[in-house]
């Protein structure tokens, strides 16, 4: 008996033996407020940071700006000396042009590269347009235009014939001044013992065409001048005549200077560098400008 009750006493002292499936220290206790419970050894996404986005955002359209610059540097142009060459390229070649230029104005304190004044470019234009307008007023007399009805086919005529005269002497003109300016030395002159043979027959032809002109204008207002004030004329049928003469072979004569004396064959090969890249070089500065406030925001 006591056997029995020993092992009775042994038995109601054990701990209860735990359900299968249920390991000690898992369970979670049920919470109070009804909600499943929540396993903390799983780890949670992180909110994204906002300022972080923005700037990665920022960072992106700065990167993309410059690329886009970058290709419009890698764009090929017309190079002015022949061929293709990228816009990079052709920026290159025109600060290697300004760097002699910049050189020999220093060292050498040379005047060959100095460019006139800007309404002094402008003379040529005028000559141009001037002689036109006498040219046409000598080829109208010529083909009997009637101003009371010019519209007519012998004002077509006279047209055509000043308006190729005109351009063919302003071409040759500045055909010849731009021989001449080859030549131009340090002290910004050009001696015509120093021409070639090429420039000089060039400087005696445009002479020839300048004469040619002008004698054209003093037989035409010579003509007007008689038809106008008669026998009595007098001194005026020839000194008008001749002013007029005079003052359209020193503005072609001008226009020969003008070319010649007008900076230097290097001056304007850097600025036709200059203008060759000037739209996509342009576009890419802008892009950059662009990139920089961005960055700096």
């Amino acid at each position: 008996m006591s056997e029995a009750s020993g092992q009775s006493m042994t038995a109601a002292n054990l701990p209860a033996t735990p359900e299968p499936g249920e390991p000690p220290g898992r369970r979670q206790p049920a919470p109070d407020d009804g909600r499943p419970a929540m396993d903390t050894h799983v780890p949670l996404p992180e909110p994204a940071d906002p300022q972080d986005l923005a700037e990665r955002d920022r960072r992106k359209r700065v990167r993309g700006l410059l690329v886009e610059a970058e290709q419009w540097m890698q764009v090929r142009v017309k190079h002015p000396d022949g061929g293709e060459r990228t816009v990079k390229q052709t920026l290159d070649d025109e600060d290697a042009q300004r760097d002699q230029i910049t050189r020999e104005t220093a060292l050498r304190n040379s005047r060959k590269h100095r460019r006139l004044p800007r309404w002094q470019r402008w003379i040529p234009k005028f000559v141009l347009f001037f002689d036109f307008c006498l040219l046409l007023y000598f080829f109208a007399g010529v083909t009997n235009v009637d101003w009371q009805s010019p519209l007519s086919m012998s004002l077509a005529f006279a047209t055509a014939l000043a308006g190729m005269v005109t351009v063919l002497a302003y071409g040759f003109l500045a055909f010849t001044g731009h021989r001449m300016r080859s030549h131009k030395n340090h002290a910004g002159t050009v001696h015509l013992d120093e021409l070639d043979g090429l420039t000089k027959a060039a400087f005696a032809t445009a002479m020839t065409v300048v004469t040619v002109v002008a004698a054209l204008m003093f037989f035409r207002i010579h003509v007007e001048v008689t038809g106008a004030l008669g026998p009595g004329a007098g001194a005026s049928a020839l000194v008008i005549p001749l002013a007029v003469a005079v003052v359209s072979a020193v503005a072609n004569y001008l226009v020969v200077l003008i070319h010649a004396l007008d900076g230097s064959d290097e001056v304007h090969r850097m600025e036709k560098l200059a203008a060759a890249t000037h739209g996509p070089a342009r576009k890419a500065s802008r892009l950059r400008r662009r990139a920089t406030r961005q960055a700096s925001r």
